[in-house]
């Protein structure tokens, strides 16, 4: 069954209180919300904060939620939030498929102002596969892209400059304020999705200015429903400005349906079962992440960090997934396979703003609270050239002022969400309809201390001790179950997957079937060409993935499991993991049903 979210639901600047018309179902009661408010969305004012019960239907929450319950964590208060980088360093961060570094032309001593945050009519971002049909802004489209493409090379707003600002930003172009050596990555971590928001905000508003509409909007590629599963047409005219010829042919033709295992392997199945897979990956990334947001959006990163291990969330792997599908399959893997050029192709910001619409509904579904109570986030300040060639600072909490729902004025066309509704995600058990004298069974051993490389034609199988079992509601309510993968290396610059799956052992020994599907990691290519012409490995860090089963435990019947079989099938790269294990995390979120 498809839903509906009505527009106070699904807009990016939505208000902080969802109050829905009374009626006779039943609805969910989520206590204590929170938001920030202030006169001007600065976080000086956030002291002044309100409390109200809201009513969330319960339809339009995720069916199945099963124990996903949660309560506040509380705030935390550090000093070390990611600060604009010094623009007067930009260090070379050629990558093997740019000419020069990507490091801007203009002036790095320009003045710094404070953003004014824009007085416009509400821009309503559409789908792709939607707009393709209107021709009067197609034609707006295109003109604007065009302009874009036409401004001298050096201006701010030119389109391969503000593609550069992407590789500034992800392949170590700036350094942090006050260090030598410390990069700023804006993936990997709780920063991915506030820094790529304002990203879009200020390419969709330059876009803008350049036609004098203050009302056109970029379109999101609608992945997330069977009709915009397919590469957006309106990307595919070589005569258009918005053509890129660097994308995989195989997958931007002849209607193949995105799929968001992809890892280089084309999937054989039929497009009716990719569906299916597409909408139980959505499902189960907001379903088991509700209660914890680093879950959904990546764990901290505080500025000066040098040894934190790179650890992005479930919504980020998604995102990586669609940008291996539409990049070149072989090479670097150029445009949208690459960081360092992803942006060069604009179905970068078309996909980028499903991306943002994900994180929308996500916050609409735990009711509009702040995700992380961490100054180290909420002051996280970033830099970009505004639709008036200045050069402004934005933080993240500025964006997060839910009770000012025009903050920046725009939203999303409502559209059907089938991922919310009942689907078969779970597969047949193994063994309810055999004795299991009649599987194959295998031994399979704990981890142990030494690191271990993954093998693609033999997947590492380990169990692993539950912390507790049978837990009761109250304290699923405090802490939820998740898998830690730890010191994850990939051991080249190619793109990386495996991916994770959760099976009950029979004793200390596994079925032939590796059960049911939690999550994955996904590493993007990351490449750097050296002064010489020659490709550098450059700066690495290992990183880390944790994955909520809370809710996939209940709906496979396994809360009475002392262990659980953790298997790892490397899909695609070189990978070592340091260690799995399974931890109990306090939740950050409250929802009693």
């Amino acid at each position: 069954m498809s839903l509906l979210l009505n527009s106070s639901f699904t807009g990016a600047s939505s208000a902080c209180l969802l109050q829905r018309e009374r009626s006779r179902r039943r609805r969910l009661h989520v206590p204590g919300v929170t938001c920030r408010q202030g006169s001007n969305g600065d976080r000086s004012d956030a002291a002044r904060q309100q409390q109200s019960p809201p009513l969330l239907d319960r339809r339009d929450m995720l069916l199945g939620l099963g124990g996903l319950y949660g309560v506040t964590a509380g705030p935390k208060v550090l000093a070390a939030p990611i600060m604009p980088p010094d623009l007067s360093k930009c260090y070379p961060a050629t990558a093997p498929a740019l000419d020069n570094k990507c490091c801007p032309p203009y002036d790095p001593g320009e003045t710094i102002s404070e953003y004014s945050f824009p007085a416009t009519p509400l821009r309503v971002r559409r789908p792709a596969h939607i707009v393709k049909d209107d021709q009067e802004y197609m034609d707006k489209y295109k003109e604007a892209v065009r302009r874009m493409k036409n401004l001298p090379a050096d201006h701010p707003w030119n389109y391969y400059q503000q593609a550069n600002i992407h590789c500034q930003y992800c392949n170590y172009a700036y350094h942090q304020q006050n260090t030598d050596d410390v990069p700023i990555q804006v993936h990997f971590s709780w920063i991915f999705l506030p820094w790529h928001r304002y990203y879009l905000h200020f390419y969709e508003r330059i876009l803008g200015k350049l036609i004098d509409d203050d009302t056109f909007t970029i379109p999101f590629w609608n992945w997330d429903t069977k009709d915009g599963m397919t590469f957006p047409a309106i990307f595919q005219d070589a005569a258009s400005p918005l053509y890129d010829p660097r994308r995989d042919q195989r997958h931007v033709k002849d209607g193949k349906i995105l799929d968001l295992k992809y890892a280089y392997t084309e999937n054989t199945a039929s497009d009716s079962e990719i569906i299916r897979e597409n909408l139980c990956f959505i499902q189960k990334t907001f379903k088991h992440s509700l209660s914890l947001a680093e879950l959904f959006m990546g764990d901290p990163v505080r500025a000066g960090e040098k040894e934190i291990q790179e650890a992005n969330g479930q919504m980020e792997v998604i995102h990586n997934a669609a940008h291996m599908w539409v990049g070149e399959p072989d090479g670097y893997k150029e445009n949208m396979g690459d960081f360092s050029t992803a942006a060069r192709d604009s179905v970068f910001f078309c996909h980028h703003c499903n991306v943002d619409r994900m994180w929308d509904i996500y916050r609409n579904l735990r009711g509009n609270r702040v995700e992380f109570e961490d100054n180290d986030w909420l002051d996280s300040t970033f830099l970009f050239h505004d639709e008036n060639e200045q050069l402004v600072k934005v933080k993240a909490s500025q964006m997060l002022d839910c009770l000012n729902p025009t903050k920046l004025r725009y939203t999303f066309e409502q559209v059907p969400l089938p991922w919310l509704g009942k689907i078969n995600c779970q597969k047949t058990a193994e063994t309810k309809s055999k004795a299991t004298t009649e599987l194959s069974l295998t031994r399979v051993n704990e981890f142990g201390t030494t690191a271990q490389a993954l093998d693609a034609s033999n997947p590492l199988r380990v169990i692993v001790a539950r912390p507790k079992k049978n837990r009761k509601k109250k304290e699923k309510q405090e802490k939820v179950e998740v898998i830690q993968i730890k010191d994850i290396k990939v051991t080249t610059n190619e793109t990386a997957r495996f991916d994770v799956y959760v099976a009950v052992p029979y004793g200390d020994l596994a079925g032939p079937d590796y059960g049911e599907f939690a999550g994955s990691y996904v590493r993007l290519a990351h490449r750097m060409k050296g002064s010489d012409g020659t490709e550098e490995q450059g700066p690495k860090k290992k990183g880390k993935l944790k994955l909520g089963i809370t809710p996939l435990l209940e709906d496979i019947d396994a809360e009475d499991a002392d262990k659980l079989v953790v298997t790892l099938v490397l899909r695609t790269g070189s990978v070592t993991v340091g260690g799995v294990s399974i931890n109990l995390l306090q939740t950050d979120s409250t929802a009693a049903i």
